[in-house]
């Protein structure tokens, strides 16, 4: 995956929003908290994307980012107890986290290459791709539209999911 120009930080801050602050939720056990650290973060990953940064990885880089705010929250607020246990939890979470990134990535890249190749489609294969499982319509109602036979429609879109099935595969191969 390329690197994530400036401009995009902040969307993938917000598409990863939930992710994030799960994480930092974890670190604090204290949701008060984990607010006010995300949006600390927040503001410094806006920052950041104004004076141009690029990272080559955005969640271990926001992950970090948000680690040192958890740490300074502690520091700040005397919670002493709970910053002592932040070494060892924090490695866990960590790894956690780290594990399920890629997960992330390749949901995303897989949709994107879903988007480009349903845009390749025949025509009148991508509407009927559309109808069925955009518009949730029935086979027959979309038989009935383009006077095919139900028969014919099953059989236009089991080969139009094939066909994005090997496109989407050629696509994500083509990334790696």
């Amino acid at each position: 995956m390329s690197k994530p120009e400036a401009s995009d930080l902040v969307k993938l801050l917000l598409e990863r929003r939930d992710s994030l602050l799960g994480f930092i939720l974890a670190l604090t056990r204290d949701r008060a908290a984990a607010e006010e650290v995300f949006q600390e973060v927040g503001l410094a990953v806006v920052e950041e994307a104004g004076r141009g940064t690029r990272v080559a990885k955005f969640l271990p880089w926001v992950h970090e980012m948000a680690r040192r705010r958890v740490a300074e929250y502690f520091r700040k607020n005397s919670r002493r107890a709970a910053f002592a246990r932040l070494d060892s939890l924090d490695e866990i979470v960590g790894v956690a986290f780290e594990e399920n990134e890629a997960g992330v990535d390749v949901r995303l890249r897989r949709q994107d290459c879903l988007t480009e190749c349903l845009d390749e489609l025949p025509a009148t294969q991508r509407e009927m791709v559309d109808r069925r499982y955009r518009e949730q319509a029935s086979i027959q109602d979309i038989a009935r539209s383009l006077d095919w036979t139900d028969g014919a429609v099953k059989v236009a879109l089991w080969k139009a999911r094939r066909r994005l099935e090997g496109c989407v595969e050629n696509k994500m191969g083509e990334g790696e």
